[in-house]
């Protein structure tokens, strides 16, 4: 983005020199402003095959009251229910039939709808969009059993400790402000809510002038203006009123928050774990500030909780850092977690005493290097048009679509790193004490070449894909037969080395060469954001690294020149391993019955073919293990850039190690169990939610794998609406038909509150029943695989995305265009494939069913 410096002179017998910074939209970038007050965010991206229009709603739990707890994100849910041209199936009918992918979230200050459509479908998304925001009905027939699945949905966070130790956080800080409300609401007031409130408290806040709207992807912004106009510019404007509440303050009003407080308080929840927890007050206000802050403070976390063992012996578990931004007030929050309760006080007052007395400062290549990541984070948001609006709707709900440009400028950075260096933390916190329960318990066609290079066992497998268009390199590292390597007395050795080199690539050394690429590493995530879920496998681990392809021969060389001389020190490794040793304990808390469930599946439905195994490397072990596991011959690499295929391949001619790999092959996982009889298992252990488990293994025909995905798919349609949306019966859960090799798993799973048990357990058996199939459509059949591949869209839309598919075809199926040819293999299939299949499989003959209540 460019910088204007305007300098304004005021002249009165003294010259002033203002400087400002203005941001000039890139090119495609626009902003307008329809007649009935909707601002407008248009992003042109001709690379893109889909365009998504993202509207953000200025109303969410922060303008509400305990009286109307939870509305704004009841009101989420409703709009998906019917409008007064189209009913809730049609709905979803017509967004399937398009490909689309149509969805909403809530938070404090907005309620954010998505619309993602191939881009010749996107008038009609729109359509069904603006119907959903202008013209829903809110039926009182579906509104008690949306009331069941929010309610659902409150139970599932309960579950979670964390979820108490948040809300008590939000009570503490935001006392008086509507922002120490929980975004879903609680029980009480979930069930005491009306249909006629929410419908007029719906009628004030849907209009026009309270919304902003962002649209990215293939489109014409002159045509897509017109569009806006037609479809959502007719809209007619309204007030919103926000009623003043004696003692209580709503969305950016301050007067009733109680003010920072030097005080202690306590609290329960039903974790384990002993929690200090400080709350400094912050008078900086900018994201990128409490970005640097939290960087700043980790790298003194060491240091710190060093300092705190010398003076309590195991009586420190972990600390952690984190900032709250909101517009009414700013926190630093510190979390020391305890093994005991002894000595409290004393511990509390030295990590307040510690934490005082540190100073900051941020390096001019670290903010060199997040400059660039800010600019490069733009390109990469629109490459998926659902999450630039996921990322940003916060943003454009407190300060406009126009804030856009500065946030992703990287000039704020700079200035949020003079502000930090040489601050200090001044006053004296308020404190909570968080104490365990019981004691603690088309226009732009572009040429794109794909080629897989094999080049010997002391090499590397590379895949490269040429997309001359995009100034995104994206290189994906898929490190093979994880487990294998683990089972050498090397438990989880891949993720302590993973995370490692990742600190590694973060240092002030490695940032200092590689600050002017904007490189960015994630080395272990499993991320969980619809349409880019993919998951961490037992079978392989991965590095994934994204950057400005402005010199691709540099990067590469780093990456291999790091990656061959990359050795662990032991204060590393001992390190990471504490670090991973109290995650595990903190995982340890999650939801028992689930995690029951699980082991009584993996037992009764999967014969694992990998070996299970406890022990944890030494430091000697754990290098063995990674001279074999990090090595060139152990590695698919998959890259995603400008630069020619042959190019690519070139520049990895280097990176070899003169070592036979210690296994080859296809990677493989569990498999199915055949079953000669039925099994029931129900045990009781007590809690909010149950979990319940039905299905039975059917041997399969491999040509049939095709329509038992697309039957999968309708099947899981058909079981999730009427359990979830005709019943209410289940906020999460999931159904369908499990293929693995010659075996499918016809399957439902989910957690739901206690007393739903027996009104599921008469219903399991009718669940898989062929007869539904025999009164389906050819329509149906092209829904859903519109749907699913429409889905699919989504999951290939970034460059690290598609590098991943790439790597992940070859790796399973020896093909890498084996992804693509499975989808091609689903488009073909044809409503008599989809009911052969069903009246050919669908015969439950020994069932298993475990419920965990």
């Amino acid at each position: 983005m460019k910088k204007v410096l305007l300098l304004l002179i005021l002249i009165n017998s003294v010259f002033l020199v203002h400087s400002i910074e203005i941001e000039i939209p890139p090119k495609g970038v626009s902003i307008h402003l329809l007649d009935n007050g909707i601002k407008v965010l248009l992003i042109e991206n001709p690379a893109l095959p889909m365009v998504g229009i993202n509207t953000v709603v200025k109303v969410g739990s922060a303008y509400e009251t305990y009286a109307s707890s939870g509305m704004s994100h009841m009101l989420e849910h409703l709009l998906f229910n019917g409008t007064t041209q189209w009913t809730q199936k049609q709905l979803y009918d017509m967004s399937d039939k398009i490909g689309g992918y149509n969805n909403a979230n809530t938070s404090d200050y907005y309620t954010n709808y998505m619309m993602v459509t191939p881009a010749d479908k996107i008038k009609t998304g729109m359509e069904i969009q603006a119907g959903m925001l202008f013209d829903s009905v809110i039926p009182e027939s579906k509104f008690e059993k949306e009331k069941g699945i929010v309610l659902e949905e409150i139970a599932k966070s309960l579950v979670k400790p964390s979820e108490h130790i948040n809300r008590s956080i939000r009570q503490k800080i935001y006392s008086g402000h509507a922002l120490s409300l929980p975004t879903l609401g609680t029980y009480e007031t979930i069930k005491g809510m009306s249909r006629d409130k929410l419908y007029t408290f719906y009628k004030n806040n849907y209009v026009p002038n309270n919304m902003e709207i962002s649209v990215i992807g293939n489109f014409n912004s002159k045509k897509m203006l017109g569009l806006l106009n037609d479809i959502y510019g007719k809209q007619q404007p309204g007030d919103v009123l926000r009623t003043h509440h004696y003692g209580w303050s709503t969305g950016f009003d301050t007067s009733n928050h109680k003010q920072f407080n030097q005080n202690v308080d306590y609290v329960s929840h039903p974790g384990k774990e002993i929690i200090i927890q400080n709350f400094y007050p912050i008078l900086n206000n900018t994201n990128d500030f409490h970005s640097l802050l939290e960087v700043a403070l980790n790298t003194k976390l060491n240091t710190i909780k060093t300092e705190l063992l010398k003076q309590f012996p195991d009586q420190i578990k972990s600390l952690s850092f984190k900032t709250h931004n909101q517009p009414v007030a700013q926190y630093l929050q510190a979390d020391l977690n305890l093994n005991n309760d002894k000595n409290i006080n004393e511990i509390a007052q030295s990590f307040n005493l510690l934490l005082k007395s540190q100073t900051f400062n941020i390096s001019e290549n670290y903010l060199k290097s997040e400059s660039i990541k800010s600019r490069t984070a733009f390109l990469k948001q629109i490459e998926k048009p659902h999450m630039f609006g996921i990322y940003n709707a916060d943003l454009i709900a407190k300060k406009g679509v126009g804030a856009i440009f500065a946030e992703f400028s990287g000039t704020k950075i700079k200035k949020a790193g003079a502000d930090l260096n040489g601050f200090q933390i001044n006053s004296n916190p308020m404190i909570l004490i968080q104490l365990p329960e019981n004691g603690g318990s088309k226009e732009n066609e572009q040429k794109i070449t794909t080629q897989l290079f094999e080049n010997g066992d002391e090499n590397a497998v590379i895949i490269a894909k040429q997309n001359s268009s995009s100034d995104l390199l994206a290189i994906h590292y898929l490190v093979k037969y994880k487990h294998q390597h683990e089972s050498q007395k090397a438990k989880d050795a891949a993720l302590l080395w993973h995370d490692i080199f990742g600190k590694r690539m973060k240092s002030e050394t490695s940032q200092s060469q590689i600050s002017q690429y904007g490189l960015s590493f994630t080395v272990n995530d499993i991320p969980f954001i619809p349409m880019d879920d993919i998951y961490l496998s037992p079978t392989f681990g991965y590095i994934r690294v994204e950057g400005l392809a402005t010199d691709i021969k540099d990067v590469i060389d780093f990456l291999n020149q790091q990656m061959l001389t990359f050795t662990p020190t032991e204060k590393e490794f001992n390190q990471a391993l504490e670090k991973f040793k109290n995650s595990s304990s903190m995982s340890n808390n999650k939801n028992p019955s689930k995690k029951l469930l699980d082991k009584h599946i993996d037992e009764n439905i999967y014969t694992n073919k990998l070996i299970n195994f406890s022990e944890l490397p030494d430091y000697n072990q754990f290098l063995t293990f990674g001279k074999n596991y990090f090595n060139p011959n152990n590695m698919i690499i998959s890259v995603v850039s400008k630069e020619s295929v042959e190019q690519i391949n070139q520049y990895y001619k280097n990176f070899s190690q003169k070592s036979k790999p210690l296994y080859t092959g296809l990677a493989h996982s569990d498999e199915l169990k055949s079953s000669s009889k039925s099994i029931n298992i129900n045990e009781s252990i007590g809690g909010e939610q149950a979990n319940l488990f039905y299905g039975f293994v059917k041997n399969i025909d491999i040509k049939d794998k095709a329509a038992l995905s697309v039957l999968s798919l309708i099947l899981r349609d058909n079981i999730i609406f009427n359990i979830r949306e005709t019943q209410g019966l289940a906020y999460r859960m999931s159904a369908g038909i499990d293929i693995q090799m010659d075996k499918a798993l016809f399957y439902i799973k989910l957690p739901t509150q206690p007393k739903n048990i027996e009104v599921l357990d008469k219903q399991l058996a009718d669940l898989f029943n062929s007869k539904f199939a025999q009164n389906l459509k050819q329509q149906d059949v092209e829904k859903t695989i519109n749907k699913y591949l429409g889905k699919m869209m989504f999951r290939r839309l970034s460059s690290i995305n598609q590098a991943y598919y790439l790597a992940h075809s070859y790796y399973f199926h020896g093909n890498i265009n084996q992804d693509e040819n499975n989808l091609n293999q689903l488009a073909n299939v044809t409503l008599d494939d989809v009911k052969a299949v069903a009246k050919k499989y669908l015969k439950n003959t020994h069932h298993i069913k475990i419920i965990i209540n």
